[in-house]
């Protein structure tokens, strides 16, 4: 309940939809660049609702974030719950 969180806008997704995990990264905080984030994800190091993410061109639907959203881990204490706006 006390875990911090990071509202995306409707204008972070594509025409779609959809957002990819390098954008959510960043966007979140997480990652300071995509370039960084995008190491995160090859290095194995970043989880999404607990399932680890190898795929750098991994994406989420808008749906997904609605609700109760998605928490993002990177590393081992670094971790947000994304949520829609």
């Amino acid at each position: 309940d006390n875990m911090p969180n990071h509202q995306l806008a409707e204008a972070d997704f594509n025409e779609e939809g959809m957002i990819d995990i390098l954008a959510v990264l960043q966007k979140s905080g997480l990652a300071p660049s995509r370039a960084e984030a995008r190491r995160n994800v090859e290095q194995g190091g970043v989880s999404a609702d607990g399932t680890q993410i190898k795929d750098i061109k991994a994406v989420f639907a808008k749906e997904q974030f609605a609700g109760d959203g998605v928490v993002i881990k990177r590393g081992k204490k670094n971790f947000k719950k994304v949520i829609l706006k």
